[in-house]
């Protein structure tokens, strides 16, 4: 009884425990992490992953994956600078061209997986390399336009609240009620659990899985948009490694790579838990690669540990 007390602790607060030890080990290898400058700087860049991360958990739960999250911010920040053309009375002209596309996205990497059976993996790393050469195609391999003025306000702060930190936590509120309170929620449990049980009893699986993936780009819009505002300019980079960090922070979550198990807020802690990481190894002034490395060790003992928990 005791050893399976503490494989449910571990399955449920473990990624809560390990972001608690992390703060405290901040408080003494990195004080300053804690000043209000840096702080404002963290939440801000938590914000934009965890937008992100809202939609790669909905997918995760599904037993989906979603490999184009860099293409749709990039497409996102191409379509607000060439609609725009920095002009800012054309930004909701240019919010609703980037979220037509993004669904658009969603709507084939969805279709592609249910209709045509290609494994989530293939079919969105694809999506990947068809999006950012149709942009490169596009824009001649030069990313120009203007980004309004305008946009600029997500930089701005009230103390520790900010406009991404807002979306952020408004998003989070909205998700969670749809996954634990609403039928379709839970339709996206039974579809991530066992898919085939759930078309038995008549869910539309191929239709739930679909809606999934366009939500998953929709939301990458929504963080396009604030990363568009936050950096000021086009970049092709503006989303390196938040694909990655996006399903590193929902898989030490608590979320199942297998589909069926995890919750937003074990996806938010698993997001500040990866941030931190990185914003300490700022702090601490650890090269890149060395970075790259103790994500990947964290990573691994995360899944490592509820793979131990699980079948023990």
């Amino acid at each position: 009884m005791t050893v399976l007390r503490v494989r449910r602790l571990i399955v449920r607060y473990g990624v809560y425990i390990s972001l608690g030890i992390l703060l405290l080990l901040a408080l003494i290898l990195t004080p300053n992490l804690y000043s209000s400058s840096t702080m404002i700087v963290l939440l801000k860049q938590a914000s934009q992953l965890g937008i992100i991360a809202i939609g790669q958990t909905l997918v995760l739960l599904v037993a989906g994956l979603d490999l184009s999250i860099g293409a749709v911010v990039f497409l996102t920040s191409i379509i607000i600078a060439r609609v725009s053309n920095g002009n800012d009375a054309m930004l909701p002209v240019a919010f609703g061209v980037a979220l037509v596309f993004g669904a658009l996205v969603g709507l084939v990497n969805g279709f592609l997986i249910t209709k045509r059976r290609v494994p989530p993996f293939v079919a969105t790393l694809s999506v990947l390399i068809l999006v950012q050469g149709a942009v490169q195609a596009y824009t001649l391999g030069v990313p120009g336009g203007f980004v309004p003025e305008a946009l600029g306000v997500v930089n701005q702060s009230s103390g520790i609240l900010s406009i991404p930190l807002v979306v952020w936590i408004g998003l989070n509120l909205v998700f969670a009620f749809i996954l634990h309170a609403t039928p379709y929620g839970r339709r996206i449990y039974a579809v991530g659990s066992n898919a085939e049980t759930a078309h038995l009893s008549g869910l539309s699986v191929d239709g739930i899985k679909i809606s999934v993936y366009i939500l998953c780009s929709l939301l990458v819009v929504v963080a396009g948009i604030i990363l568009t505002g936050y950096v000021g300019y086009v970049d092709r980079t503006i989303a390196t490694g938040f694909d990655l960090d996006a399903i590193a922070a929902a898989i030490v979550g608590g979320t199942a790579f297998t589909g069926g198990r995890g919750n937003l807020f074990g996806t938010v802690a698993g997001v500040f838990l990866i941030q931190v990481l990185g914003t300490m190894a700022l702090l601490l002034g650890l090269n890149i690669q060395l970075q790259l490395v103790i994500k990947g060790v964290v990573i691994l003992a995360a899944v490592a540990l509820y793979r131990i928990a699980d079948t023990h």
